[in-house]
């Protein structure tokens, strides 16, 4: 018997395979995400509380880049760890429209579901080093990519050193 991946992680598999591609950076990022599902709170901790460096290896995947003029962050840890959270993208983006629709800047995985969102994510570039960003968001509302269950990112605070942001 197979292997069944869902069209929605599929696409999502496909999406983390680019900002790779496009570019060779994998920068450390440090931060920590608290998400509320069906009234529990999990929390996405790179460790020692969201101060703790990571990067490309063998559990985590980095990305961080400026494509089209959008500043974005990717942080993703092995599924085999079987985390409650494996992924967390963040784009700050003026609003964009795709045939009149706005496109969603925010995507989670919460067990094996995406939930997506779009949410004001703000990217503040360092006065002294321009590769150095911290993006932050609060009270992103989300759905699942599924059926539209809801959850909340309650907060997201990531810090990252050597974004391709130029």
């Amino acid at each position: 018997m197979g292997t069944h991946i869902s069209s929605t992680r599929l696409t999502l598999l496909v999406m983390l395979s680019l900002p790779a591609i496009a570019c060779s950076n994998n920068p450390d990022i440090a931060g920590k995400a608290i998400v509320e599902l069906d009234g529990e709170t999990v929390v996405y901790d790179t460790g020692d509380d969201g101060r703790h460096f990571v990067k490309t290896g063998e559990s985590w995947s980095t990305s961080c880049d400026a494509i089209g003029g959008r500043l974005s962050m990717l942080l993703q840890r092995a599924y085999d760890d079987d985390l409650p959270i494996s992924f967390i993208s963040l784009e700050a983006t003026p609003t964009k429209l795709i045939n009149g629709i706005p496109v969603r800047n925010v995507g989670v995985y919460l067990g094996h579901d995406a939930y997506y969102g779009l949410c004001h994510v703000v990217a503040t570039v360092g006065d002294d080093d321009p590769h150095e960003v911290d993006f932050s968001t609060t009270d992103c509302a989300m759905d699942r990519a599924l059926d539209g269950h809801p959850a909340l990112l309650v907060s997201a605070s990531f810090h990252v050193k050597e974004c391709e942001n130029e």
